[in-house]
């Protein structure tokens, strides 16, 4: 490749921009060199801050998990780009601080496309974090399934203490911190999660059968994880959480009655086709462009994903998509008039106006619905369309109602929350949320809180509940 073919490509690496990516900021040439010039990472590698701590001490798997999800939200990105790393590292991953809230940012994407492009560096200098079908040449080109091999194997060592295979050890990742002492893998792992290994083992498998970086970001291990923070920000966060799953289900339930068949029919169609991995998810930018197609009002849309995206992965799923679709057009825009309504747009404040809109749409001119008219009034054609394209499954999110009494905001919205999802993509029963901190409040505070965030009134002190299925009792 000519010299000013490599200083344009390396050139077109500043157009690269995300959070979790380390910006290349200018590109520079002499005679003989190139210099790549990037934002400065007051944190460090990584491995750097590991090696640090104290012996006898291991990153907490929760930070792992944090960290992992934000390399993949990252990689998610660059992929959309058709932009691959090839080359990942635990030296690739910075610090943005040295504080505890610091972020990881990755270095050097796009590079070995550039600099490498028939893997001969990748070849000569093996690295256990290549994936194996680059290192024997057995594929000639990098792509998002060998990156994930590599996140794989990061979070391998992150979580044991060395990369996958290794046994020696100059191999380890943090040589102050674990004892090889001729262990075996499945010793270390006994320290960690059941499905932190099962995440790992997902990414270390031939190359046709890992995980997409969008379905990785569904992984139980990360869905829902919560950076490290203070507790007050960890029951900020859960109230958060609380009030966008409400919003969320609320949607689903409305979708059939506010969406149109053929409506729905041209969403699922877009979506499809900019689904270009077909793997049933799409990156946020994909999403708000579709949704951009269907409502003009940018802040009405991003404030509608925001909400949709109820974990925070920055992909969405075909459920999700229609859900930002009905809360940007129905709630967030005006209709014909194409302004926006007035703010706030967070899922605190939307929550009760969806509870109102629901009871609109499903109970007339009473503040309750039954049982028997929601499932009647669930059976149009979207909602066929819906169930067979979405993931979603009506029968099972109202298998929990009540049938023997009326069914008001109060009693719907616990039914919700002690539900969490269930019926819909966003209610995987494997998912155990990665959280810096013990359950701060019992499930009646939670309940209570989330109630009176949404201007409900909360349970009587002597409602006192201890378990979700308490709950179901009580409104039995």
């Amino acid at each position: 490749m000519a010299a000013s073919d490599v200083f344009r490509k390396l050139r077109g690496l500043q157009e690269l921009q995300h959070p979790h990516i380390i910006s290349v900021t200018d590109v520079l040439e002499d005679h003989g060199n190139f210099y790549i010039i990037t934002e400065y990472m007051q944190g460090g590698e990584i491995s750097d801050w590991v090696e640090r701590l104290m012996d006898g001490y291991v990153v907490q798997e929760q930070t792992v998990a944090a960290y992992v999800r934000q390399v993949i939200a990252a990689t998610v990105h660059s992929n959309s780009a058709n932009i691959f790393h090839g080359s990942l590292l635990p030296s690739s991953l910075w610090l943005s601080s040295k504080m505890p809230d610091a972020v990881v940012k990755v270095a050097d994407f796009g590079l070995v496309a550039i600099l490498d492009p028939d893997n001969t560096i990748a070849q000569r200098n093996r690295s256990p974090y290549t994936a194996p079908e680059i290192v024997s040449g057995e594929y000639g080109f990098v792509d998002s399934s060998s990156d994930m091999y590599s996140i794989g194997a990061i979070a391998h060592a992150l979580l044991i203490g060395r990369a996958p295979g290794a046994s020696r050890v100059k191999e380890a990742m943090f040589s102050s911190c674990w004892s090889m002492g001729g262990g075996v893998d499945s010793q270390l792992w006994s320290e960690r999660s059941h499905v932190s290994h099962d995440f790992v083992q997902q990414l270390l498998t031939p190359w046709d059968e890992r995980m997409s970086p969008a379905r990785a970001l569904q992984h139980p291990w990360l869905k829902g994880v919560q950076a490290v923070g203070s507790a007050a920000a960890a029951e900020s966060n859960s109230q958060e959480l609380q009030h966008r799953t409400l919003c969320y289900m609320l949607g689903v339930l409305m979708v059939p009655h506010l969406i149109p068949y053929r409506d729905f029919e041209q969403l699922q169609s877009n979506f499809v086709q900019n689904d270009t991995d077909s793997d049933g998810l799409a990156p946020r930018h994909i999403v708000q462009r579709v949704l951009k197609g269907r409502c003009a009002l940018k802040e009405a849309v991003d404030a509608a994903i925001k909400i949709a995206d109820v974990h925070k992965s920055d992909v969405l799923d075909l459920c999700g998509t229609a859900c930002a679709d009905l809360i940007a057009r129905e709630f967030f825009a005006s209709g014909p008039t194409g302004q926006p309504l007035v703010g706030p747009f967070g899922a605190a404040d939307l929550a009760p106006r969806m509870l109102k809109r629901f009871f609109e749409v499903f109970g007339g001119r009473q503040p309750f619905v039954t049982l028997p008219g929601l499932r009647a009034r669930l059976k149009t054609a979207t909602a066929i369309e819906v169930e067979s394209h979405a993931g979603v499954k009506y029968d099972q999110i109202l298998a929990g109602f009540p049938s023997d009494r009326n069914i008001d905001s109060q009693m719907l919205s616990q039914l919700i929350i002690t539900n969490a999802g269930r019926g819909t993509p966003l209610g995987n029963r494997d998912v155990q949320p990665v959280t810096a901190i013990e359950p701060l409040v019992s499930l009646r505070t939670s309940v209570n809180n989330f109630l009176r965030g949404c201007g409900l009134p909360s349970l009587a002190r002597n409602e006192s509940i201890e378990s979700s299925d308490q709950v179901m009792n009580m409104l039995s």
